[in-house]
């Protein structure tokens, strides 16, 4: 009968960790998901604020972390804390999307309409990245006490850095404007 307890209480043992590491590969899912977001947000961010275009508010999409919040295994373990930073966040970045969608229908003679959607889409992209700060933060702390915790290593800071420079130099050209290089001002050599 011992013997019978003990295979039992192995299984149980096995089991709940076994729903521990599962919880902890779909936190880093998200985790990495949102991470690449990030810059993202912050560059279109940039940009607009800069007067230029932000692109196109595709890439808001987070299936991952919308995955992550149908899972029962993560509402069984995680604290309401996190389920509700990422519940707002993915219901904020549907919302930013649908303000991008808006974007190519306004004409080119709206605008005054053209730059306060800019401005609008500068603030949600900017809110966005605030709210995603939280909820890496959130993410951080569970990775954290399940002891997954991940520090990138010098490789990954080094393709960051260069995809960053690279989202910064390819900034797109501002709506309205043709695509000329600037007449009237001198260059400098």
């Amino acid at each position: 009968m011992a013997g019978v307890l003990l295979a039992f209480w192995i299984e149980r043992v096995r089991a709940r960790r076994d729903a521990r590491m599962l919880y902890g590969r779909i936190l880093r899912t998200s985790r990495s998901e949102l991470a690449y977001l990030k810059p993202m947000c912050e560059q279109g961010r940039d940009a607009l604020r800069a007067g230029q275009g932000a692109g196109t508010g595709d890439s808001l999409g987070v299936p991952a972390t919308r995955a992550l919040l149908i899972s029962p295994l993560v509402h069984d373990q995680a604290p309401y804390s996190l389920i509700m930073a990422l519940t707002i966040l993915c219901g904020y970045l549907r919302t930013a999307e649908n303000l991008f969608r808006e974007a190519p229908s306004l004409k080119p003679q709206d605008v005054v309409a053209r730059e306060l959607l800019s401005k609008t889409l500068g603030d949600a992209l900017d809110k966005a990245n605030k709210m995603i700060s939280i909820a890496l933060e959130q993410i951080d702390a569970q990775l954290k006490l399940l002891g997954l915790e991940k520090t990138p290593d010098a490789a990954t800071q080094e393709v960051s850095r260069r995809l960053l420079e690279v989202l910064q130099s390819s900034q797109p050209s501002r709506t309205g404007q043709n695509s000329q290089p600037n007449r009237g001002v001198p260059k400098s050599e």
